[in-house]
């Protein structure tokens, strides 16, 4: 099986929380993360399709109040393949584009 990722991926295990109609709020932890996504392991996962879209805090972020709007890739057992939509802050919605430009600005 090849590797068809476009974004190199880093092991991370961070406590997030996320969000969704369906379920409320759970806590999981991160499996691996990139530029474009992150992989959440989830013990007694919920069902959600492909396609779903769950917010997503990291609670151990030095941002702790931004929130992810996220997507489901991919769902296996062990939890959601999720790609980064966009993001929001003090009540504002923002791209990813401008989170990158803020967080190189601050380096």
């Amino acid at each position: 099986m090849t590797n068809k990722r476009k974004q190199l991926r880093q092991i991370v295990n961070a406590p997030v929380k996320l969000s969704h109609s369906v379920f409320g709020e759970i806590t999981a932890v991160t499996g691996d993360i990139s530029n474009t996504g992150v992989f959440v392991k989830i013990d007694n996962k919920p069902t959600l399709p492909k396609g779903a879209h769950i917010k997503l805090q990291f609670l151990s972020s030095v941002y702790p109040n931004v929130s992810f709007n996220t997507r489901v890739v991919r769902v296996t057992d062990e939890g959601f393949g999720l790609v980064f939509v966009d993001y929001e802050f003090g009540g504002e919605r923002y791209s990813m584009k401008n989170l990158k430009h803020i967080w190189n600005k601050e380096a």
